[in-house]
């Protein structure tokens, strides 16, 4: 059986030991089992090595009481910055980047050490309800998120119904107004999600493609029908000039000038970069051919 001087021999050697442990709250609690387990004599039965000891023995108790003392403050104080970190993260509602900040603080929790129990059970309880908060605020955002990107897909597809329509529309100018009017509106629509955004946008991409074809198209024809106009017009022109410079002013030179105009009228718009050049000579010849007639009879 052990006597008293082996058992201190050996609480002295392990309360060495605890010394070095990095862990001085958890070394603490070890230290304080080992000194309930110091034997305990009174002082006058003590020998001189037994009482140097317990000396050395309550001192490195003493000194591992301050170590462990330091850890907990620290400690507190570690866990009570994670605590306001994972507030900070709730009040910016960024939930990509919080969930990875909010697993790091986890993990810098995981690492900050014991105080005791008691502290330690009230602040992991207020850092806990902190992350559950996150959470819950994460999963309401990305539950509204979702039911935004399917309000949405069906705002974007209505728009592309619509945008099919524009086919129906036979005036080129007003098709084009409503193919305006329909981007604006597809501007003011959030996103559907990435699932559906893009395919989506192609689809009413594809129909203001096929407008701006058909606008094209339309314009390239408009523009061989205008340069023909505008020979026609120049033929009624040079028809007028004969009949102002021969002015005989019968009845039948009155009625083909008059018949010119009805033929003006017939050919149509030659153009904006035409048509008024074209009416300003024309109507003048025609108009000095009835003023010399005027003069003329009178």
């Amino acid at each position: 059986m052990e006597n008293k001087k082996d058992i201190r021999e050996e609480l002295v050697s392990k309360l060495e030991e605890l010394l070095n442990e990095e862990d001085a709250g958890s070394a603490f609690l070890k230290a304080k089992e080992l000194k309930r387990r110091w034997p305990r004599v009174r002082e006058e039965e003590e020998s001189f090595y037994e009482s140097e000891m317990s000396a050395k023995f309550n001192q490195m108790l003493d000194e591992l009481s301050a170590k462990a003392g330091n850890v907990y403050v620290n400690t507190e104080e570690k866990k009570a910055e994670i605590i306001q970190k994972a507030r900070d993260i709730i009040s910016k509602n960024s939930f990509k980047k919080g969930t990875d900040e909010m697993k790091q603080l986890l993990e810098e929790w995981k690492h900050a050490g014991r105080i005791n129990k008691e502290k330690d059970d009230e602040l992991w309880n207020e850092f806990n309800a902190l992350r559950n908060e996150f959470f819950e605020k994460k999963n309401e955002y990305y539950e509204k998120l979702k039911e935004s990107f399917e309000s949405n897909k069906n705002l974007k597809e209505e728009l592309i119904a619509k945008a099919k329509e524009i086919a129906n529309i036979e005036n080129i100018k007003e098709a084009g107004n409503r193919s305006n009017e329909l981007m604006e509106e597809w501007k003011k629509v959030g996103s559907a999600g990435r699932k559906d955004d893009d395919s989506l946008w192609q689809q009413f991409l594809a129909e203001r493609k096929a407008y701006f074809a058909r606008r094209d198209a339309y314009y390239d024809s408009m523009k061989e029908t205008y340069a023909k106009r505008v020979e026609e017009k120049k033929e009624l022109i040079a028809q007028a000039k004969i009949y102002l410079a021969r002015s005989e002013f019968t009845d039948e030179e009155v009625a083909a000038l008059k018949e010119l105009r009805t033929k003006w009228k017939e050919v149509g718009n030659a153009g904006k970069d035409h048509e008024n050049d074209l009416w300003n000579e024309f109507n003048t010849i025609v108009n000095k051919y009835f003023e010399n007639m005027k003069f003329y009879r009178n």
